[in-house]
């Protein structure tokens, strides 16, 4: 759906606000709040990890749903759903008394988080605004401000009521109210009229086809950079808390680097966004993921100053940087005419990554440390490094037979 003039303003800060939120309280909130749910429960941290790989496969698997719901319903009763879907989750995790509740609880955040998430969101701003990596970049930029309040909410809660749940009730109250605003701004109104973007020069690569994109070597790298992306992302919100308490650094203190991390990731959110108009995707890509991969291996090694701010900076960088390069370089390979389904094809694909966690909390019961845990992530960053070094546009789809073209091998 595309909107203009004030509307389409509306329409930015209401995702905005709605992927404030769900920065705030689901993947970046939920590793600060994992050890404490582990002391009162005695779990171990493989049964927290499962949690954390039950909500990135939950959001994977359900990553087509929000794009076959905008189709046939429309992007309002689509962030209806979603809200009722974040609301059940985030009820869950407050009842939590057995791993059972706690993983339900994950898998409805997880569904919710696509519904209310990225798809629609993309969706919407990359056709209604002409400079798209800009409005993409304050969308994603919202996200990290999330990202650097959800972890403070969650130790402040902890420390002045000591009581974890009141920081889940918090999150229910929040997606209801957020998912409705969208909600309201996004519904038809008598009078409204659906609007065709704007004329602009078209990209070399647009209109290609989903099925054409899917053929392409091209596409398989992008996804794989994207999943590599969720994997080093979710793992390490998931355990660097921990990780960092058991290097030397207090609770308060682990908990404001994962802010610190947040943060730089916001401010590089808007950076990307800016920058995306100006320099290659491709480029901002490799930057990502070489900054990521850098971060954490020096997060691996922890214990002191230097190490703890280079995978502050590395990480901080590398995440905010991703989602808006991994969104734009996708735009500008296969352009706009399938991009709805191919950003969500990719989010179905990268429910890989959801294996992160679950992996690592098994590995840390084995040998009593996230060491291994943070290495494997950082050699998983360079391979993918290497491979957008070696990436090449596909050949315009235009220019080859529909029946008789072959992926494009990058060079």
């Amino acid at each position: 759906m595309t909107y203009e003039g004030r509307k389409k303003y509306l329409a930015l800060g209401a995702f905005s606000l709605l992927f404030f939120m769900l920065n705030a309280f689901t993947f970046n909130g939920l590793g600060v709040v994992l050890p404490y749910m582990v002391e009162e429960m005695g779990w171990a941290w493989a049964v927290a990890g499962l949690g954390f790989t039950f909500l990135g496969v939950a959001c994977g698997l359900s990553s087509l749903a929000p794009a076959i719901s905008i189709r046939r319903l429309g992007v309002s009763k689509t962030m209806m759903i979603g809200g009722a879907l974040l609301l059940t989750g985030f009820m869950c995790l407050a009842a939590t008394t057995t791993a059972l509740v706690y993983f339900i609880g994950t898998m409805f955040l997880g569904v919710g988080f696509s519904m209310c998430g990225t798809t629609g969101g993309v969706n919407v701003i990359s056709h209604s605004f002409q400079k798209r990596s800009t409005a993409m970049g304050v969308y994603f930029t919202a996200g990290g401000m999330g990202a650097v309040v959800g972890p403070l909410i969650a130790w402040a809660t902890q420390e002045l009521t000591g009581e974890w749940r009141h920081y889940w009730w918090a999150a229910a109250i929040a997606a209801v109210i957020l998912s409705m605003f969208a909600a309201v701004v996004t519904s038809d109104r008598p009078g409204d009229v659906e609007v065709s973007a704007k004329p602009e020069k078209a990209m070399a690569t647009d209109g290609w086809t989903a099925k054409a994109a899917m053929r392409t070597v091209q596409y398989y790298i992008v996804v794989g950079v994207y999943t590599s992306f969720l994997l080093i992302n979710t793992t390490v919100h998931g355990f660097a808390v921990q990780h960092l308490t058991e290097t030397g650094l207090t609770m308060g203190a682990a908990a404001t680097v994962m802010s610190a991390i947040a943060l730089i990731s916001a401010a590089g959110s808007m950076i990307a966004g800016m920058a995306g108009e100006k320099i290659g995707a491709r480029e901002l890509t490799l930057l990502s993921i070489s900054a990521t991969s850098l971060g954490v291996i020096a997060l691996m090694i922890g214990g002191n100053l230097f190490t703890v701010s280079l995978a502050v900076i590395g990480l901080g960088v590398g995440f905010g940087f991703s989602y808006v390069s991994t969104a734009m370089l996708m735009l500008n390979l296969f352009g706009k005419r399938s991009n709805l389904e191919l950003y969500s094809t990719m989010s179905l694909i990268s429910t890989a990554a959801a294996i992160g966690p679950a992996l690592g909390g098994i590995i840390r019961d084995e040998t009593g440390g996230f060491m291994l845990v943070f290495l494997g992530c950082g050699v998983l960053g360079f391979i993918f490094v290497a491979a957008l070094v070696l990436l090449r546009a596909p050949e315009n789809p235009q220019q080859e037979s529909t029946e008789d073209a072959e992926p494009a091998l990058a060079a």
